[in-house]
């Protein structure tokens, strides 16, 4: 964030600053740049410690996965669905084949991977005998142990358990079918270990067997398509012999119906003597014909009734209504059947080629239950018209029967029993040829079951892996390794994006719109710093403090400033070894410098100087002292001026905001060319921003690398608000070789001139 305009005067226009006898020089504030490539770069590089160390441990921890992992091989067999079967009579109406579509394809698949195929498979492979595949026969591993006992409801009794989720005990279900549980845990062992796929949009499938052992997975993968086709062999023998005991009790019920009918005729011949029709009149002629069409009527009824029983016992047996004859003849279910095996293929086509949630492989599959829906409705539609057909035949028969017997009513008893005796001969008629019909299907059907051969191939047998397919190893470890890569880009990202202290001059200069004064880098070793700028007066230290004091004097235009506030946010900036440093080295050069240590909380500059702190301004400040030079110390090393804290008692602190420190100021300041004010930290302490009005000019000290910049721009607020006129800001403590990441160029002015430097014992 910004420092507000109305916190920062010397940003406004003139016009907006009446009374002033001349404005601050305006502040250069570099323009924010988008970070580029080059600094995405910069930033990868300052954390590539961090990078190889997460590249690192994922790269060994994928190595250690992938020892752990064992290899398995990958047999495949492959089956064709749509064989067109070998017919020795026309018995299509009664089991009828199905066209091969994509989605016959796929059920085929689920029919290839269920339980019943997989235990016969596991029967003839004896499966249940292979650790592999059998959980009970494995040796628990370490892991698996030391797991075990780490687990809380391992320690809980069953009884216990059982009242809470409300199931039976654990020994009760072991004990009650153990062989069972060990099947099922085996099958399912297989099935995970078993994948079926269609190849493209052919009506070949595939299947796919993975083992730890290639001879195993080769085996697996024929036995489940041998088991696949005998299964779809025993299938089409039981529905034949199905249909064969439906036509056989169909036709005994039949004859002996027939058997009825005609012996019914017989009797009432004989016992009415009507061995021949009589006819007279209008009526007789109207009789005549109205049995004529009864009789139509009826073999109509009767046929539709038979049709609509033979879709309903076809249901029975689990063949579905599109094999009803009147089905497979449709027109519109053969057009529809067109247009679902011309959508399915595009769905295949789609769905290799995109993946199950694109848009296209939705809308092709919503196109494909579309059709199938059609297909269904029509085939209702065809059932419901058999009914509707069986319906009206009985309707007009009941028509024509009621007008029947109208008319009988109107002959006389002989033609009474002439209508009755041509009724029990129609019925004869019918039930002779539902007979024979009957018959005919009877005898297309047998030794069908012989006949039967599924309706798919076994194209191609599986043979043993040379190789392990899976898993891949060199491939998992160069995904580990990446992955530990790019997860370690993030994390470095996210950590220098979650570093929110000023790196560099730049960014406190575009967030604050003030000019960094000087960078000061830190001092390694043991050496203290106020030591350091005598014994090394022209080191980086030396030459940051240098700057620092040349920014300060061209921070006025009229004049250099004569008091100066180092001030910062919170304790531990490195402030007072700051003023303490830039004094002793300005004091060393023949300047006059005065320091004063205004931070009675924690005091520092008297122990810095090694002088006692009993006299000093608090003294002043009370009055204690009328000699001012003798609340003075002087440094003999350097000549600086030192007027420590003194004894502050917290009821004394209102003379920091006094009007006697003003006038101490105002009489110090004279007398010496430069008066450096050590303070409190402005979010500690509330006298700094009095102290801050009293002064020329105000440098604010922050830490480099430590301190939030919310931090700095609060204090920095607090200091606007009060109108401090703010020289700029100090960067503290910079650490050179950190500093070389962030910043384009070096933090280093040090250079080689023997001549200047001196051995000097300061001590």
């Amino acid at each position: 964030m910004t420092l507000p305009d109305r916190f920062r005067p010397w940003m406004q226009p003139a016009t907006q600053i009446a009374g002033l006898q001349a404005a601050p020089p305006p502040v250069y504030a570099p323009p924010q740049e988008p970070p580029n490539f080059i600094d995405v770069l910069r930033k990868l590089w300052r954390r590539r410690g961090l990078i190889f160390l997460v590249t690192m441990a994922f790269a060994i921890i994928t190595f250690v996965i992938v020892k752990t992992l064992p290899s398995y091989y990958v047999a495949e067999s492959r089956v064709l669905i749509g064989i067109p079967p070998l017919r020795a009579l026309n018995i299509e109406s009664i089991i009828a084949d199905i066209a091969p579509d994509a989605d016959l394809v796929q059920n085929e698949s689920y029919i290839i991977t269920s339980r019943e195929v997989a235990q016969a498979t596991i029967g003839k492979l004896h499966l249940d005998k292979n650790p592999e595949f059998n959980p009970f026969l494995r040796k628990p591993s370490f892991v698996a142990v030391a797991l075990s006992y780490l687990n809380p409801l391992r320690y809980i009794p069953d009884s216990w358990l059982s009242a809470i989720t409300g199931s039976e005990p654990a020994s009760a279900t072991d004990e009650a079918d153990p062989r069972e549980r060990e099947m099922t845990a085996v099958i399912d062992s297989l099935l995970d270990k078993v994948n079926v796929e269609t190849l493209g949009r052919s009506h070949v499938l595939a299947i796919q067997a993975r083992s730890v052992d290639a001879q195993t997975s080769a085996d697996i993968a024929n036995t489940l398509a041998d088991q696949y086709l005998a299964r779809q062999r025993r299938d089409k023998i039981q529905a034949t012999e199905e249909v064969e005991k439906f036509l056989a009790d169909r036709i005994a019920q039949l004859r002996k119906q027939v058997e009825e009918s005609d012996r019914a005729v017989e009797e009432y011949r004989r016992e009415n003597k009507l061995y021949q029709g009589t006819s007279s009149g209008v009526t007789t002629q109207q009789l005549t014909e109205l049995n004529t069409q009864l009789i139509v009527a009826q073999t109509a009824k009767a046929e539709a009734d038979a049709r609509l029983q033979e879709a309903q016992a076809l249901s029975k047996t689990g063949i579905t209504g599109e094999s009803v004859p009147q089905v497979l003849s449709s027109p519109t279910i053969q057009a529809l059947k067109q247009q679902e095996a011309e959508a399915a293929g595009r769905l295949a086509d789609l769905s290799s080629s995109f993946g199950p949630r694109h848009p296209k492989v939705i809308s092709t599959r919503a196109e494909v239950a579309d059709i199938r829906g059609k297909i269904r409705n029509e085939v209702n539609n065809i059932i419901g018209g058999l009914r509707h057909e069986a319906r009206t035949a009985t309707a007009r028969y009941e028509a024509l029967r009621q007008n029947f017997e109208r008319l009988q009513k109107q002959l006389g008893g002989v033609n009474e029993k002439s209508i009755h005796l041509e009724a029990l001969e129609r019925e004869a008629t019918v039930n002779h040829n539902l007979l024979e019909q009957m018959l005919g299907r009877a005898k297309e059907t047998i030794g069908q079951d012989q006949l039967q051969k599924p309706n798919a191939k076994l194209i191609s047998n599986a043979a043993s892996p040379l190789w392990p397919s899976f898993p891949p190893k060199t491939l998992i470890l160069f995904l580990g390794v990446f992955g530990g890569f790019l997860i370690g880009v993030v994390i470095a990202m996210l950590s220098d994006s979650a570093d929110q202290t000023f790196r560099r001059g730049d960014q406190v200069e575009s967030m604050t719109g003030l000019p960094v004064l000087a960078l000061v880098p830190s001092i390694r070793g043991r050496m203290e710093p106020i030591v350091h700028v005598l014994r090394r007066p022209i080191s980086p230290y030396t030459e940051a403090l240098r700057k620092l004091h040349i920014g300060l004097e061209l921070s006025e235009a009229s004049q250099s400033p004569k008091t100066v506030l180092f001030g910062s946010a919170i304790p531990g900036e490195g402030k007072s070894v700051l003023v303490a440093s830039l004094g002793r080295m300005l004091a060393s050069q023949g300047r006059r410098v005065l320091l004063i240590d205004c931070d009675w909380r924690n005091p520092r500059l008297h122990q810095l100087f090694r002088c006692a702190n009993s006299r000093g301004l608090a003294a002043l400040l009370r009055d204690e002292e009328d000699n001012l030079d003798q609340a003075i110390f002087t440094d003999s090393l350097s000549g600086v001026d030192v007027i420590p804290a003194g004894m502050f008692t917290p009821e004394a602190m209102r003379y920091l905001t006094s009007e006697r420190m003003r006038l101490i100021l105002n009489a110090l300041a004279p007398r010496y060319d430069l008066v450096l004010i050590d303070t409190a930290p402005v979010l500690v302490g509330a006298e700094v921003l009095t102290l801050a009005r009293m002064v020329d000019k105000v440098a604010f000290v922050v830490r480099w690398g430590a301190t939030r910049r919310e931090t700095v721009m609060e204090g920095l607020k607090e200091l606007l608000e009060v109108n401090a006129d703010i020289a700029g800001l100090v960067l503290a403590r910079v650490d050179p070789k950190q500093y070389r990441k962030y910043a384009y160029t070096n933090l280093s002015y040090e250079y080689e001139r023997p001549m200047l430097v001196k051995t000097a014992d300061w001590a």
